[in-house]
């Protein structure tokens, strides 16, 4: 049953629906693969140099001192959430169908993972955790089926045969036992 609603929450409204393929815009995949929070090649010797905007119609990402080359362009402000690029939803709600994304709340705001969200510690899964319909990674409700952007758009081209640019693979559990075989100490 989950995966039938899941069918309806995945796509977008029927003005945006012409294609499967029309769902997911192209600047997402440039945006996915560009690199943030490095210093900008255009302005090395200013203050907050950081590249942390991203140009929807030149496709490229840039800093604040670039920002009246890009005045009347729509940009989305990429943030850092626990060394993750992450974007405010309201934003991004805009420009994109942002529904069945995981949101987590940062500075009063919701913000999505770009990428794919690491976990740095191995958690105890149960029968009644939610996890991402892609990555395996777990998620805090159920009315949620992605932790992040990439894995919403690595499964709407899942049935596609399109190469994305998005590297997700469901990495396989290997299973660690507790204790190994008990071996005795040697008698002499």
């Amino acid at each position: 049953m989950r995966n039938s609603l899941a069918f309806h929450r995945l796509h977008a409204p029927k003005t945006q629906q012409r294609s499967k393929s029309g769902v997911v815009p192209p600047w997402v995949i440039v945006m996915y693969n560009s690199v943030f929070f490095n210093n900008c090649v255009h302005h090395p010797n200013e203050k907050k140099k950081e590249v942390d905007k991203f140009c929807i119609d030149c496709l490229q990402s840039f800093c604040s001192h670039c920002l009246p080359s890009h005045a009347f362009h729509k940009h989305i402000k990429i943030r850092r959430y626990i060394y993750s690029d992450v974007i405010n939803r309201q934003d991004l709600c805009k420009l994109f169908n942002c529904s069945g994304i995981q949101a987590y709340h940062t500075n009063k705001a919701k913000v999505l993972f770009l990428k794919q969200r690491t976990q740095s510690h191995q958690q105890q899964s149960s029968s009644r955790d939610y996890k991402c319909s892609i990555c395996g990674k777990t998620l805090q409700d159920n009315t949620s089926l992605y932790c992040s952007i990439a894995c919403k758009v690595s499964n709407i081209y899942r049935d596609e045969k399109i190469y994305v640019g998005l590297p997700l693979t469901k990495k396989p559990r290997l299973r660690r036992t507790r204790k190994g075989v008990p071996l005795r100490s040697p008698m002499f």
